[in-house]
């Protein structure tokens, strides 16, 4: 963040947290349900989240539906609680499109718009992505896949601060890699994301630019 448009400096964090999650998809009419359950989440020593507030996402629960076609849509919490919105914008990276049958060469493009809201806190998401299939792997002692994603995003929204309302907005770009077994199972994969974003309001003469870089990496336990 650099802070010269508000009087202050630049300043930079980094820092990783490590979370688990269980999903289940049942059968449904049309796809599967899927249901996602957050087991815990940790942080680094250079986490600026306090453990009692990741501590306090633990159990949170979210549902959604996997389309015959492979494509999740409709991850929202089944608790109305404000942790657990919070971090609905990061579970879209779990779990991406996946599909048995995929070959090497299959390609498709996906549009996306999110809105999370938590009282005055509301942000939308819209991405743009390209998908292809590129070659046929070995992940985890399994044939598989691996699917390259490419995509475009925009941020528009506000956000209370102890200041007043901030207005959010910007692009990013990101792109990953992940694997799916022949039977379209999901088998884990990476991600990189970069946004910039600027924050208004009445609290900075300027807008200030925000640059966030967000790298995933989801690796799967089979039960």
């Amino acid at each position: 963040m650099d802070g010269a448009a508000a009087g202050g400096t630049k300043q930079k964090i980094a820092f990783k947290t490590t979370s688990f999650v269980t999903v289940t998809l049942a059968d449904s009419a049309g796809g599967k349900a899927m249901r996602v359950v957050i087991d815990s989440i940790r942080g680094d020593s250079a986490t600026p989240i306090p453990a009692a507030v990741l501590d306090s996402v633990r159990g949170a629960r979210f549902h959604g539906f996997v389309a015959k076609s492979g494509k999740p849509s409709g991850l929202e919490p089944s608790d109305n609680t404000a942790a657990a919105t919070q971090i609905q914008g990061l579970l879209s990276d779990f779990f991406p499109w996946t599909k048995a049958g995929l070959k090497v060469g299959d390609s498709w493009t996906d549009t996306t718009a999110k809105t999370n809201s938590t009282g005055a806190d509301s942000v939308t998401v819209r991405r743009v992505s390209d998908y292809k299939a590129t070659a046929n792997e070995t992940r985890e002692s399994r044939k598989a896949v691996r699917v390259t994603q490419n995509f475009r995003s925009s941020v528009a929204g506000t956000q209370p601060t102890p200041n007043g309302p901030a207005r959010i907005e910007g692009t990013g770009t990101g792109s990953g890699s992940y694997y799916v077994g022949l039977d379209g199972r999901y088998l884990g994969g990476t991600w990189q994301h970069q946004s910039s974003l600027s924050i208004s309001g009445s609290f900075a003469p300027q807008a200030v630019p925000i640059t966030i870089v967000q790298k995933t990496e989801v690796s799967t336990l089979r039960r």
